[in-house]
C-alpha cells in the first residue's frame, strides 16, 4: 500500500509514518512537507491513500483536498489534524474527504480509518470530530428556530423570515434566489411584503431591523451595531440610504432595483451531516 503523508511538523510527520510502517504490513510512505511538494509526489508516483494536515504553510489541506479530488477522484483521503473546529469538519466532507481523524488518535484508529477508506464503505471520524459537528448543527437550529420566532413576532411568513435573514448578511436579490430555489421576481415580490410589514423603505433599514431580531452572523451584527451602514463585506455604506441598496450599488428601495453584491457564494450549512448521514456515520 502506498501512502502519502503531508504535514509541516517533521516530527510529526516522521513520527506517523514509523506508526504506519510498523502497522501496515508493506506500507510505502511518501512524506510532503507542503501542498505543492504533495502534487509533485502524486505525478511523480501515484499513491493509495493520502493523510492531509489541514493548517500548513502556503495552501492548507483543504486547497490540497480538492485538488486531489479532481486530480485523482479515486484515491480517497483522510484530514489527519489537531483542530476539531466543526467547519474544518464540515467543509473537509463536503470537498469528498473519505475521514477526518484527530491527531490524538490510536494507532488502531488510524489503521481502521485507512481500511475503510480504501473500501469505500463509509467515512471515519473521531468522536470529538463528530460530537462538535453535532453541536453545531444543534446550535445553528436554535439559532434558526430563535429568529423564526422573531421574525413572526414582526408579522413575517416563514418565507420572508428566510429571505430577511439572508437580507442581513448582505446577500443580493439573485443570491436569495439561488439559495431559496425562488424566482428574482419571487424573492422582490417577498422584499416589498417584508418593506410594508417591517415600517420600512428599502434594504439596508430592512437589514438593520433584520439585525434588530438578531439576525445574521455574529460578524454582522457587530459591524451593524458599531455603524449602520456596515454590510456583508466588510464595506459602508455612504450613509444615504434613501432610496439605495445596502452595498450602494443601485437603487433599490421597493426591493425591485439592481443589487449586484459580488460573487456565488458557497454555503455549506449543513452539507457536512447529511452526507455523513448519507455515507453512514462511524466513529474511529
Amino acid at each position: 500500500m502506498k501512502v502519502l503523508l503531508v504535514d509541516d511538523h517533521t516530527l510529526v510527520r516522521k513520527g506517523v509514518a514509523q506508526v504506519l510502517a510498523l502497522t501496515i504490513p508493506g506500507a510505502e510512505i511518501t512524506e510532503a512537507a507542503d501542498a505543492d511538494q504533495a502534487v509533485r509526489e502524486l505525478e511523480a508516483s501515484p499513491q493509495d491513500v493520502a493523510l492531509l494536515d489541514i493548517r500548513m504553510p502556503g495552501r492548507d489541506g483543504l486547497d490540497l483536498l480538492r485538488e486531489i479530488r479532481v486530480s485523482h477522484p479515486n484515491m480517497p483521503v483522510i484530514m489527519l489534524t489537531c483542530f476539531d473546529n466543526s467547519e474544518y469538519v464540515k467543509k473537509a466532507l463536503a470537498e469528498g474527504a473519505a475521514g477526518y481523524l484527530l491527531k490524538d488518535c490510536s494507532p488502531e484508529d488510524l489503521v481502521q480509518a485507512i481500511s475503510v477508506a480504501m473500501s469505500g464503505s463509509g467515512n471515519v471520524l473521531s468522536p470529538r470530530a463528530v460530537r462538535n459537528l453535532f453541536d453545531s448543527a444543534q446550535a445553528a437550529d436554535q439559532q434558526a428556530q430563535s429568529h423564526a420566532n422573531r421574525g413572526t413576532e414582526a408579522g413575517l411568513t416563514r418565507r420572508e423570515n428566510d429571505i430577511i435573514a439572508l437580507l442581513a448578511e448582505g446577500y443580493s436579490n439573485r443570491e436569495i434566489s439561488r439559495t431559496l430555489f425562488l424566482s428574482e421576481k419571487t424573492v422582490k415580490a417577498h422584499l416589498a411584503s417584508i418593506f410594508r410589514k417591517l415600517g420600512v423603505t428599502n434594504r439596508t433599514k430592512a437589514a438593520m431591523a433584520a439585525v434588530a431580531m438578531g439576525m445574521g452572523s455574529s460578524e454582522v451584527q457587530a459591524g451593524a451595531a458599531g455603524n449602520p451602514g456596515f454590510n456583508r463585506g466588510g464595506s459602508y455604506s455612504s450613509g444615504n440610504t434613501n432610496g439605495y441598496g445596502s452595498n450602494g450599488n443601485g437603487n433599490d428601495s421597493n426591493g425591485n432595483g439592481n443589487d449586484k453584491n459580488g460573487g456565488e457564494r458557497g454555503g455549506y450549512g449543513y452539507a457536512g451531516v447529511e452526507q455523513l448521514k448519507a455515507a453512514g456515520m462511524r466513529g474511529a
